[in-house]
This record gives C-alpha cells, structure tokens and sequence, in this order.
C-alpha cells in the first residue's frame, strides 16, 4: 500500500529505474550517502538508490513528515512510505480515513541514512529542501503538519527557525506555529517502535485523525472510520 509509481523511466548509467511523480532534487551534499548508493547501485540495481521526493496531492492542507527513506521501503520504490512496514501503518490509517489520495507526504532528509541514522550534517544539508517544502505548505489555507518522531520534529523547527523549548516535542503534542499553523507530533510509526508498544495502532490513529480533522479533510459527518 502506498501512492502510486508511474511508468516513466530514468536511466542513471547503465541503471533504469521506475520513478514517482515529481522533480527528483539531484543532491550530492553527504559523502556518506554518496558511498552508500554507489554501492546499492551494484547490489540492488533495482532500487531507487537516491533522493526520494515528496509525493502526493501538491495543493493538501496536510503535510506529513517523516525522518528518512528506508531501506526497502522510499529507497526501493523512489516514494515516502511506501514499501515498508512503517508505511504499512501509515496508509492503513490513511486509507481508514479514507484520506489516501488528498495528503501530502515527504522526510526531513531526503536519502537513505546510513544504517538508518542521519547524522547532524546530513540532516542539515536537507534543510534547503525541507524549508522550501514548508515555506509552500504553509501558504495553504488550514496549514497542518503532521511529524512523525523527534528527529523530523527538530528538523522542521529548525527549517521554520523556531526553537524547541517554545514548540516541545511528545506523541499527541499540539503547537500552534506563527501563521496560525498547527503542527501535531507523534511518535515515529517505525516497526520498532510499533513491536515494543511504544506506539499502538489506536494511539496512532487518534492522532493522525486529529491531523486530518484540524486540516480539514474530514467531512463533520463523518468521522468514524471505514471498515
């Protein structure tokens, strides 16, 4: 489950790769990811193996941000959340709000980390990317934010420069951002955190429906759930 891949090609080298819908930014900026996909390259020559660009409705009043592409998840597919395990629940809840087709989703850091933990630099030298992101989300009547984890946390304040002692971070934490903006943050819907019970499916349904209620994209008469 997840937002759909088109039949466009890009050819990288000897490489074809089925690509998503939209700009793909052409970043070299960390050394690290550099050698990471150069070797992916050769042992998943079928892999996006690059960064991966927001994806969904351009225009939403929801923006959702996670951390980063996962391995067999955005890096495989070239689409945020799309799959893998924390995209599994992502769009289940998504789907059960019958919302899949009206959000927007994207990552504080573009490509896949290495052994899956951005470090301060790479997370910086996404910033200009996730700051223009932000800056023409925010324009958007009903502008919400929906993070998942404190890293993705941190990083949007920081693209927004607010500080986090004014806007903390706590699963269900609402902020009310300058511009009438509301961000709600959860805990990140990775497969860790969903096997140890830190973040149940209810905990994380009653929060990303409160997301999709304060953007607007839930009808008042319709509140309950498909099933």
């Amino acid at each position: 489950m997840g937002f759909p891949i088109t039949k466009a090609i890009v050819k990288s080298g000897t490489q074809k790769t089925l690509v998503p819908e939209g700009k793909l930014p052409h970043c070299r900026r960390c050394p690290r990811m550099r050698h990471q996909f150069k070797k992916l390259r050769i042992s998943h020559p079928d892999y996006w193996n690059a960064p991966v660009p927001a994806s969904g409705q351009e225009d939403s009043p929801l923006l959702i941000v996670g951390l980063a592409p996962g391995m067999h998840g955005a890096n495989r597919t070239g689409v945020p959340f799309t799959g893998d395990a924390s995209g599994d629940l992502i769009f289940k809840a998504l789907d059960a709000l019958d919302i899949v087709q009206s959000v927007r989703i994207t990552n504080a850091v573009k490509c896949l980390p290495v052994q899956n933990s951005p470090n301060g630099n790479e997370i910086n030298n996404c910033q200009p990317f996730l700051r223009q992101e932000l800056s023409v989300h925010l324009k958007r009547p009903a502008a919400t934010l929906f993070i998942l984890g404190g890293v993705a946390h941190r990083a949007v304040l920081k693209a927004l420069d607010l500080k986090l002692k004014d806007y903390p971070f706590s699963h269900g934490q609402v902020n009310l951002l300058p511009g009438s903006v509301t961000m709600i943050s959860s805990y990140h819907c990775s497969r860790y955190n969903t096997q140890t019970g830190r973040l149940t499916e209810p905990m994380f349904m009653r929060v990303i429906r409160q997301a999709a209620s304060t953007a607007g994209l839930l009808a008042s008469s319709n509140t309950q759930t498909k099933t």
